[in-house]
């Protein structure tokens, strides 16, 4: 008697809390979502004055709209969009750019059967499992998986996301997803020394630049690159007259701005600082 009771009191638990249940099967929600969502996954190939480097980038809706990472693609003279089945796309149109943000949006002259939903990222929370389907070091289609580990604000009061997902270079660009299957985040950085201390930028941001119209005085492009922003058809991605830095330990806006042959003032205009305090993993955008 005492053997029933424990057990239907068990199911009982099981059925009222379902997300007791969850851990024993997360390799299981991990291989149904990459079956599912692999295929919306991209890889980068960018080329540009400072050499070639390798990206991801995931497709948002079906006509061919993928977000990546804007410090991937500034700079580039010529980018090319792989899908997962082989098939590569040269000519690339530009949607928006947020570089205080770290995103880029951008879109193929192909359809995707295969794309991500993006979820709600204000929902996120601390200790929650995530997962990300990526290229590291040009290896395509890693999945990798881990913890929200903090949910910090930058000196701009911009949110991010503290994972504990292993990235490499080639990681940046893709999509951090809940055991849903919807995406909930872009990853970015890694910490340059740190085990593990990677980031991510919500998703909700994109959502946000997504209602937004280009706006090309904000990128300091030349004349003949804002009219290939303005053109209805598709064209290779311009190259950017900035260029993106990542803060590191010891580093100071003075520092920075001499290495860099720059000024402190023209550090803080064009970051929309409101004093010299930077901090580890920060992202500057440098004229």
């Amino acid at each position: 008697m005492m053997r029933e009771l424990l057990g239907f009191y068990f199911c009982f638990f099981l059925f009222v809390f379902p997300s007791l249940g969850v851990a024993s099967n997360d390799p299981d929600v991990i291989a149904q979502i990459f079956e599912k969502k692999s295929d919306a996954v991209v890889l980068i190939a960018v080329g540009s004055p400072q050499g070639d480097r390798l990206g991801s980038g995931f497709f948002i809706s079906r006509d061919g709209k993928v977000v990546t990472n804007y410090h991937l693609i500034n700079g580039a003279h010529k980018i090319a969009v792989k899908l997962k089945n082989g098939s590569a796309f040269i000519p690339i149109k530009t949607i928006n750019l947020d570089p205080a943000k770290d995103i880029a949006v951008i879109q193929i002259n192909a359809s995707s059967p295969t794309y991500f939903v993006m979820g709600d990222s204000n929902a996120v929370i601390v200790g929650q499992r995530v997962l990300t389907i990526g290229n590291p070091r040009g290896l395509e289609n890693t999945v990798s998986d881990g913890l929200i580990s903090s949910i910090r604000l930058d000196n701009f009061g911009m949110k991010i996301f503290q994972i504990s997902v292993p990235l490499s270079n080639g990681s940046s660009g893709g999509p951090l997803i809940d055991f849903k299957g919807e995406v909930m985040g872009i990853t970015t950085a890694s910490m340059s020394g740190g085990e593990n201390l990677n980031f991510a930028v919500p998703i909700n941001y994109v959502r946000i630049l997504l209602k937004k119209p280009f706006d090309a005085s904000r990128m300091q492009l030349e004349p003949w690159q804002i009219e290939q922003h303005r053109s209805e058809g598709f064209s290779n991605h311009p190259s950017e007259t900035t260029h993106d830095y990542v803060i590191q330990k010891g580093d100071s806006l003075y520092s920075i701005a001499k290495r860099f042959r720059t000024s402190v003032k023209a550090l803080i205009r064009i970051n929309h600082l409101k004093d010299t305090k930077i901090i580890i993993g920060q992202r500057l955008i440098l004229p």
